[in-house]
């Protein structure tokens, strides 16, 4: 028999991937979350305007340790710490309202995209996954 979970339309999401939500709902990802026993995490960074402060709210929204520098190089370091502290499952993170301004452009958010991608592949390594989804601000 075929779990509910299974026939999920979000089943079909690579274990490790960085994608954009398009229409996808919150709230069925986060029961589809739960479901499949992978840690849910949304970050929503209506209030982010530049780099700064969007990596900070991406460490509070991952309760980054106090060390966190809030740049790239530490984002992908706690990133790949995340299976260490999780309870063994994988994780599904939700990042809303990307911004698009002059201080945090087009260029920034792919680099901030591409720190994930990294992440992904280190949790492939580990054997955990990681799914990262995001909208920009509209």
């Amino acid at each position: 028999m075929v779990s509910d979970a299974a026939r999920s339309p979000f089943a079909h999401f690579p274990a490790h991937c960085v994608r954009p939500l398009g229409s996808l709902s919150l709230q069925a990802l986060s029961r589809w979350a739960a479901e499949t026993k992978q840690q849910f995490v949304e970050i929503d960074l209506t209030d982010a305007r530049d780099k700064k402060s969007v990596l900070r709210a991406i460490g509070r929204a991952l309760a980054f340790p106090a060390w966190y520098g809030a740049n790239l190089d530490a984002l992908y370091d706690c990133l790949t710490d995340l299976p260490e502290r999780g309870q063994g499952g994988a994780w599904l993170i939700v990042i809303t309202h990307l911004p698009s301004t002059p201080q945090f452009d087009d260029e920034q958010g792919a680099a901030l995209l591409d720190v994930f991608r990294d992440a992904a592949e280190a949790f492939a390594d580990a054997g955990v996954g990681l799914r990262v989804l995001y909208s920009a601000s509209t």
